[in-house]
């Protein structure tokens, strides 16, 4: 007898990474921390660079990027053409999230301190050695992340406001990151670290297809909605 599950499996490729021996994943996750922590740089310098769009118009491109990706991803999932394309598209993608920062930080918010915690995990995944946990990089990255700006916020000294806002957005985005990077190995090939950076800023939107896809389970296992 079947039973299923109450939500859909997480999707998962053809040769995945998951299917690699220990120490290719291994490889795999550190280049794409490095690359990742590379494209935060990237924004950074957008972010408090000398111009960006109005307000509104920065979210609308944010908007329309991320959703062009992700019809991107869905239609082209099936063969290798689309991590290509993804990968070319980084570039634009990481200007429209600097335009959208640098609203955040001309506010007096401190953007600067959101690489912090990424920073850290990198750090945990380049002196890890064959010792990798998801769980471990998570818990002592945030430790690390959470008592660095703490120490910097008495330093400086910042706002109560200002190290709320540094602390909050550290851990909700250490938080997504690592969920993340985690779960988008099933999701790679090998050679495709650009394109899982990609993912990385994407799948903020697979809350979305996520809610779709359970009502499809839902439906089609007649589970907690009426049959009728």
């Amino acid at each position: 007898m079947y039973v299923p599950n109450y939500v859909p499996d997480p999707i998962e490729i053809p040769g995945n990474v998951t299917e690699e021996d220990y120490e290719t994943r291994l490889a795999f996750v550190k280049r794409v921390a490095v690359l990742h922590f590379a494209s935060l740089l990237v924004v950074g310098a957008v972010a408090y660079g000398p111009y960006a769009p109005p307000q509104d118009a920065s979210w609308w491109l944010l908007g329309i990027t991320l959703v062009a990706l992700a019809i991107i991803r869905v239609s082209l999932r099936k063969g290798r053409t689309e991590a290509k394309v993804s990968s070319l598209l980084l570039a634009p993608l990481l200007v429209v999230v600097g335009f959208v920062l640098h609203h955040a930080q001309t506010d007096g918010r401190p953007i600067w301190t959101m690489s912090i915690g990424p920073g850290c995990a990198l750090i945990y995944a380049l002196l890890c050695g064959r010792d990798y946990s998801f769980v471990g990089q998570y818990l002592l990255s945030l430790i690390a992340s959470s008592t660095a700006i703490a120490a910097l916020a008495v330093a400086a000294p910042a706002s109560v406001s200002d190290a709320r806002f540094a602390l909050i957005a550290n851990g909700v985005y250490l938080s997504y990151y690592v969920y993340d990077l985690a779960s988008l190995l099933a999701r790679r090939r090998l050679r495709e670290e650009l394109a899982a950076v990609v993912d990385l800023y994407r799948d903020v939107l697979n809350i979305f297809g996520y809610i779709v896809r359970c009502i499809g389970h839902w439906r089609k296992h007649r589970i907690w909605l009426n049959p009728r």
